[in-house]
């Protein structure tokens, strides 16, 4: 718990420290950036950016005040509005109140996964790589990030250790924050048949399929979908459409599903056709792309390789496959088509395990920490001046 704290609470630091500075780089270019924050409030409302909009007029107003708004799954904006009556200022702060906690959660949870995992200099490792993540600050901002990140860690945690009906709960919680708790439904299949034995064995040059004895706990995977579910239900009661937030996404420019295979492809003939070749919109491409295939390279190396976390990690591995091809398969339909990814291999915290895994050398501990901090110290400045970064 003090590993995860002392990291939760450096990160908070080091990310209004960047944010009292962000101004400088452009301190003659305030028609762009905005004036620079003079005061307390003015420095935390720098971080009042994007999504954080569409959260804030759920928790103040509901659904109904801008039917747009039902892409956004409602558990954090819930938390928002009942935390604004205990944190002083508003619902925004309430957000930022929300998030910084449930950031603190999710470290404490992977940092307690890790351990069971890989031990403890690992987990130190993971719990600091994950929030030096370039797009790390998202868990302290007033987004869904890290209420998300630590129900599923806590699903995940419970799955690990046998306690299914808890898992399932935290599951259906993390289902009624983002569409994606819902793949924690294949990690807890997966996980739950390995812990009752099952396996696949060669017999006499004949693939054999072991299957184990089910208990009762088997039936807390129906809990899952039970946050979706209800949305659902809502969604139908208030707009005579339960799949209204899929509808709702077309305003962001999603447009449903694409093979992956072919996402990349689009994305690799927009590097082939910018001009310039190294301007901004093909450096965001590349490394769009490269986040995409770099986790996806991650889960592949907690299974076989030096770093392997091996057949214990293979449920982790499985939920975050399934996270990384949500992007993959259903692209934002602009010129930054994996525009989210960055934030979405937050939710992947086996690629973090596997991460401090190669970060017991200290060469490579230096590189990533080096590059992934000037990365999230960059970014932080692009998001404050109200520019889209994730």
């Amino acid at each position: 718990m003090l590993a995860g704290f002392v990291t939760w609470a450096t990160g908070i630091a080091i990310y209004y420290a960047v944010t009292a500075v962000s101004w400088l780089p452009v301190q003659d270019l305030s028609a762009k950036a905005g004036a620079a924050p003079g005061t307390l409030h003015g420095l935390l409302d720098a971080w009042n950016r994007w999504d954080t909009t569409w959260y804030l007029i759920v928790a103040d107003s509901g659904y109904t005040y801008d039917a747009r708004a039902t892409a956004f799954f409602p558990l954090y904006p819930m938390a928002v509005r009942a935390a604004d009556a205990v944190v002083p200022g508003g619902s925004y702060e309430a957000g930022l109140a929300v998030s910084a906690l449930c950031c603190l959660a999710a470290l404490i949870l992977l940092h307690r996964l890790a351990t069971e995992l890989s031990g403890a200099d690992d987990a130190r490792r993971a719990t600091f790589y994950l929030l030096a993540f370039p797009t790390g600050f998202y868990l302290v901002a007033a987004y869904n990030e890290s209420m998300f990140l630590a129900l599923a860690l806590a699903s995940l945690y419970f799955m690990r250790r046998g306690r299914w009906w808890w898992a399932g709960m935290f599951a259906g919680y993390a289902s009624g924050t983002r569409m994606a708790g819902v793949m924690l439904g294949a990690a807890f299949a997966v996980e739950y048949l390995r812990q009752r034995g099952f396996a696949l064995r060669r017999t006499d040059g004949r693939l054999r399929v072991s299957w184990p004895s089910l208990n009762r706990g088997v039936f807390a995977i129906v809990l899952v979908p039970a946050g979706l579910l209800v949305y659902m239900l809502y969604l139908k009661l208030t707009f005579d459409d339960p799949l209204h937030f899929l509808e709702s996404q077309k305003s962001w420019f999603h447009d449903g599903f694409t093979p992956p295979w072919q996402v990349v492809m689009d994305v690799v003939d927009l590097i082939d056709r910018s001009e310039p070749l190294y301007g901004p919109d093909t450096i965001r491409n590349i490394a769009n792309l490269a986040t995409a295939l770099g986790v996806l390279l991650l889960l592949v190396l907690a299974l076989v390789g030096p770093w392997r976390l091996g057949a214990k990690a293979a449920y982790l591995v499985v939920f975050a496959a399934v996270v990384m091809l949500m992007p993959l398969s259903n692209p934002i339909h602009s010129y930054y088509p994996l525009s989210s990814v960055w934030r979405f291999a937050l939710e992947c915290s086996v690629a973090f395990m596997v991460l401090a895994r190669m970060g017991r050398r200290p060469g490579f501990d230096r590189a990533y920490t080096g590059v992934a901090l000037a990365l999230q110290g960059a970014m932080i400045v692009t998001f404050v001046q109200d520019n889209f970064v994730a």
